[in-house]
């Protein structure tokens, strides 16, 4: 039926499959409701379905026969290093840009708490892997970021890093990361779960929750706000066509970013940019796009509701076809490795949030900082879900300066740029060092969170 496919028509065969199992892995949510209980997305279980359909599982059981043909995973494990691309080309474009200074007044605990739980990450990380993990379970020493890029970062990180991890002849940590990154997902909502349901029973905690059941009429920042409404009068393109042009120009501003770097390194006599990945550049790209769009007044052009459809299927395919495309031989090898990550993450994001919470925080702390915690464990949604339980009134202002926080944190860390250069850097100075300075910028944050809370404090006294 196949054979006589060329290679051309073969990927364009790889997205009819990955629709189907889109549409596949809903149905599961719908059959199994504790899988949607637990906000597992259907493109996770799809990516599962097609692991499970395909050559490792299926083709193991049939002695060759599966539902995925071979030829269409080529396709897909290429799929996420390219789409990551458009995922973080869209997430600056179509926000409503405010003043600086409102915006972090607003996101400034956040971000450093943020920042906080990212570089105590790195931290445990490097020191895990240098003392633990390598030597005992011979992980690549090039794994020293991994908790931060699979659990702050996502599944898209991980794969966006692929083609650098492989260069760095440590293509398995891949494997290892997207393992990590499904787990996140998990800890992320039950964890944080667990934590609202203890702060609402616990009277010296004090949470939105315990104080309102209704919801208020206050508009929920899931971002920042939108651009609201759509023209088609004097515009020939439609929104989708118009949505997609913008995160397209985006992505080609970050490739011309990275080629001039490239240059200069290049200059230098450096190759540290020469594989270092396309999409944390592709933030700066949207963010030029945006202001272009707000100093001449076009921001109607280009709605975030729009961007959020182009970048969600982008990241629903991505996360499908990475989950899809995984080495269960590698997973299986790395189990011991995998687990202790995992409980380290958990008990540093639990720490966290408890012992910095009252301290970066003027009052709701609980509210404010679950909402972190949730980033830390999975993505920016699963911090939305948090936050919607521990304050579905929306008294607190938590989801807005939630959402703020994103454009300092997102071009940085949790797959940004920081995130990004981590690899490049534990090449160069080894895990340990990575570690160590890792431990010095999250002391020299938690300081910054703390004495900014203090002045802050004394300022409303007065």
């Amino acid at each position: 039926m196949f054979e006589s496919l060329t290679d051309a028509q073969w990927v364009a065969f790889s997205f009819v499959f990955l629709g189907m199992a889109l549409i596949c892995g809903m149905l599961v949510r719908r059959v199994v409701p504790w899988l949607a209980a637990v906000y597992i997305p259907p493109s996770v279980l799809a990516g599962f379905l097609i692991l499970l359909a395909g050559p490792q599982v299926l083709g193991e059981v049939t002695n060759g026969w599966s539902l995925i043909p071979t030829e269409i995973l080529p396709v897909l494990s290429t799929l996420p290093a390219l789409l990551i691309n458009v995922v973080f080309g869209g997430i600056m474009i179509g926000k409503t840009l405010p003043s600086v200074g409102r915006i972090w007044n607003d996101a400034a605990p956040h971000a450093i708490l943020g920042g906080v739980f990212s570089f105590g990450q790195f931290a445990i990380g490097g020191l895990a892997v240098t003392l633990l993990l390598t030597p005992v379970f011979g992980l690549p020493d090039a794994a020293g970021s991994i908790i931060e890029m699979s659990f702050a970062g996502g599944h898209g990180t991980i794969a966006g890093m692929g083609p650098l991890l492989d260069d760095a002849g440590a293509g398995e940590l891949v494997d290892v990361g997207l393992g990590l990154a499904t787990l996140s997902m998990l800890t992320g909502v039950i964890g944080g779960t667990v934590l609202v349901n203890w702060a609402v029973r616990n009277p010296r905690v004090d949470v939105a929750r315990q104080h309102t059941t209704t919801r208020s009429t206050a508009s929920r920042l899931s971002d920042v706000p939108p651009n609201e409404g759509d023209i088609t009068d004097d515009v020939a393109l439609g929104s989708i066509s118009r949505s997609f042009g913008a995160i397209a120009v985006a992505i080609f501003l970050g490739f011309l970013i990275l080629i001039g770097l490239r240059a200069i390194s290049n200059a230098f006599g450096s190759d540290l940019f020469d594989r270092f990945p396309l999409f944390p550049f592709t933030v700066i790209g949207g963010f030029a796009v945006q202001l272009v769009l707000s100093w001449t007044k076009h921001e109607h052009l280009v709605e975030r509701r729009t961007v959020n459809d182009i970048t969600g299927l982008s990241l629903d395919l991505l996360i499908a076809a990475a989950i899809g495309t995984l080495s269960i031989s590698t997973l299986g090898a790395n189990i011991p490795s995998i687990l202790i990550l995992t409980v380290l993450s958990v008990a540093w994001s639990v720490a966290a949030l408890l012992w910095l919470g009252p301290r970066f925080f003027r009052s709701q702390w609980f509210s404010r900082g679950i909402a972190d915690y949730g980033q830390s464990q999975g993505n920016v949604a699963t911090g939305f879900i948090l936050a919607e339980m521990a304050d579905p009134a929306h008294t607190t202002g938590a989801a807005m300066g939630y959402g703020y926080k994103q454009l300092f944190y997102e071009p940085f860390l949790g797959g940004g740029i920081l995130t990004a250069l981590s690899v490049p850097i534990i090449l160069s100075i080894g895990s340990l060092i990575f570690g160590i300075v890792s431990v010095a910028a999250t002391a020299a944050l938690i300081i910054w969170g703390v004495l900014r809370n203090r002045h802050a404090r004394l300022k409303v006294s007065r």
